[in-house]
């Protein structure tokens, strides 16, 4: 009777184990981008994709918005513009794999990129 509870106990052990190793497996990532004028900030979602937030440090008619770039790709727009002061989502997925950078609509300036 002692070997079946211990053999019981030992395979709840073992499975609480492996149930906190896959919740530290999981990637749990974030970061922040910044720019004169505009912040970022990306923050690992689930299946390879990241949630986005931006927010435009400046009022001068100018927004912040993200860019990515694919291997091999060319720089593009996404997600929502933000031009205002407050944190916003950018309803937008950054993609693993790609790289991503925070900008200022219309003035050309970008923070360093990041590959996710």
């Amino acid at each position: 009777m002692a070997k079946i509870k211990l053999a019981a106990r030992a395979a709840t052990v073992a499975g609480s184990a492996l149930l906190l190793l896959g919740v530290a497996a999981a990637p749990a990532y974030a970061a922040t981008l910044s720019t004169t004028g505009a912040k970022g900030r990306y923050e690992y979602f689930k299946n390879g994709t990241y949630q986005l937030w931006l927010t435009d440090t400046l009022s001068d008619g100018h927004c912040a918005q993200w860019q990515e770039k694919a291997s091999g790709g060319s720089w593009t727009w996404v997600g929502e513009r933000n031009c205002t002061s407050g944190e916003i989502n950018a309803v937008w997925l950054g993609r693993s794999g790609y790289q991503i950078r925070i900008c200022r609509t219309g003035v050309g300036n970008c923070s360093t990129a990041v590959k996710l």
